[in-house]
């Protein structure tokens, strides 16, 4: 086996030597298209659908698909399936609401960020800074990704963790620093590509039994009883502990839409009317891609013994596949987990360079956001805050976590609950407030940190399973969000027609001269 896994890491290696050769081009390329602070923010009209779609679908699969889920599903059997399959139906759902608009008013606003086309939509710099303080939250979120590579390369090409995840680093600095969201746009695509081929390939595997006597029938009879097919709750485990949490995962993920690092991704597609084909694609992929938890299911079956569930994905490759093929494969994952953790790093840094900076910052002052110096200033901000949330990211996961899954959802659960009911509720319902908007906004995050955080950091004991379930909690405050920027606003003034005819209503000049509604 030593043997063999030497021959894995020494492919391994040369298909990594490969892999940054890529990266480092597109990362060319994208620091070709980068000369302003919004292309370095949001590569503003510069995708097609399907390459957008492919990098979408690659974004919200992230690690945590790749190897997170067929982890939990590694410890807990096909109930991991109900999160697998929920999530991207919630996530796509969510999607509809807010993809059309977002792309209109950020583009007529020149929103750069998630938090300031809340902020320009609400006319409310005060929301814009909150959502901006939120959102620092994705850094669990990044957490979760660095973690993930660090076992990719410790399983797949041998070098401790410790160093390993310092490489995952360097590795997206390599191109991030220079090119922006062009460059994550541009190696996402290719990476969502790869994704999709390792999928088919887990799914032959398990629809075929591989390694297991009886074929599929014999997966499911290898599995301790409260692991199997038939097996769906349990009340010991707080992520399936019934129905209720079970629907709470998906109403969580509706919300999952509003993270700023899928967000901004509509700021990039040419225009509107290429959405409807930038939703399908994205959506029929990124459906696709949980179908990874089955190796999960698989590797449990075969015996597979391993000390942390999480990497069991590479360890089946290594156990089951030539040499060559596993090493590609888990070069193939880490380009997975890349595809996630660059996104979410751009979007950070946006945090500081745009929504802080440039938007706050400025203006309080006294000072013109859109002056050449200011975009300049914010555009160095941006790449120098990319290289400190990395560092920060990888120093933080120096001791790794049980579960990728339930530490990104420490953070981005906050997320979902503060901004959804502003934002889902807000594209399509104009008569939203500000007032329900801010108030929906800090009534559901601190709903959030009563449920979960505070149990989380040891502040009290909470009740379960809530305090231990970061999906049910997340589900809780999007309703409260929801249901209370709704409820608000019917007792609240709204925003004014002037500025609802603007976000909504745009008037358009029509080569006659006339005028018209968009």
């Amino acid at each position: 086996m030593a043997e063999v896994g030497s021959t894995i890491a020494t492919w391994g290696w040369g298909f990594l030597a490969v892999y940054v050769v890529l990266i480092l081009g597109l990362g060319y390329l994208g620091y070709q298209r980068t000369r302003t602070q919004d292309d370095y923010a949001t590569a503003r009209g510069g995708f097609g659908f399907l390459a957008l779609a492919l990098a979408y679908a690659a974004t919200v699969a992230s690690g945590s698909t790749f190897m997170g889920i067929p982890g939990m599903a590694y410890g807990m059997g096909f109930k991991a399936g109900y999160y697998a399959m929920i999530y991207p139906i919630g996530i796509y759902i969510g999607m509809l609401f807010v993809a059309r608009i977002t792309k209109k008013v950020g583009d007529r606003f020149g929103s750069q960020s998630i938090p300031d086309f809340l902020g320009d939509r609400y006319q409310s710099p005060l929301l814009r800074v909150l959502a901006a303080l939120v959102a620092l939250f994705l850094l669990f979120y990044i957490m979760s990704q660095i973690t993930a590579a660090g076992w990719m390369f410790e399983t797949i090409l041998g070098l401790d963790y410790g160093i390993g995840i310092w490489v995952a680093g360097a590795l997206l600095l390599l191109y991030l620093t220079a090119g922006g969201s062009h460059a994550d746009i541009l190696t996402d695509a290719v990476q969502g590509a790869i994704m999709i081929g390792v999928t088919l390939l887990i799914v032959f595997m398990f629809a075929t039994g591989w390694g297991v006597e009886g074929g599929m029938s014999g997966v499911n009879a290898a599995l301790p009883s409260d692991m199997g097919w038939d097996s769906h709750t349990d009340p010991e485990n707080p992520t399936f502990a019934n129905w209720w949490v079970i629907f709470l995962l998906f109403i969580a993920h509706i919300g999952f839409t509003a993270q700023p690092h899928l967000g901004n991704k509509f700021f990039a597609i040419k225009g509107t009317e290429y959405m409807k084909k930038f939703m399908t694609v994205s959506a029929v992929v990124g459906i696709a891609l949980p179908l990874m938890f089955l190796g999960g299911v698989l590797g449990r079956a075969q015996g597979i013994q391993i000390d942390n569930p999480d990497a069991i994905i590479p360890m089946l490759f290594v156990e089951n596949l030539p040499a060559v093929l596993a090493a590609f494969l888990g070069v193939a994952i880490l380009s997975a987990i890349i595809s996630t953790a660059d996104g979410l790093i751009i979007a950070i840094s946006q945090i500081f360079a745009n929504d802080l900076y440039r938007k706050t910052y400025v203006p309080w002052k006294g000072g013109d956001p859109t002056d050449e110096r200011v975009n300049q200033r914010a555009l160095w901000i941006s790449r120098l805050s990319t290289v400190f949330v990395t560092i920060a990211a990888v120093i933080a996961v120096m001791t790794p976590p049980q579960y990728l899954s339930i530490l990104l959802w420490v953070g981005i659960g906050g997320i979902i609950a503060a901004y959804s009911g502003p934002y889902l509720v807000g594209t399509f319902r104009e008569e939203t407030s500000k007032t329900a908007a801010i108030t929906a906004f800090v009534v559901a995050f601190g709903v959030y940190f009563v449920i979960h955080l505070g149990p989380q950091f040891g502040l009290y004991e909470g009740w379960y399973p809530y305090n231990e379930n970061p999906f049910a909690s997340s589900g809780i405050g999007f309703i409260i969000s929801c249901v209370l920027t709704y409820v608000i606003s019917k007792f609240t003034e709204p925003l004014p027609t002037s500025h609802l005819n603007k976000v909504f209503r745009p008037e358009r000049v029509s080569p006659d001269g006339s005028t018209s509604d968009d």
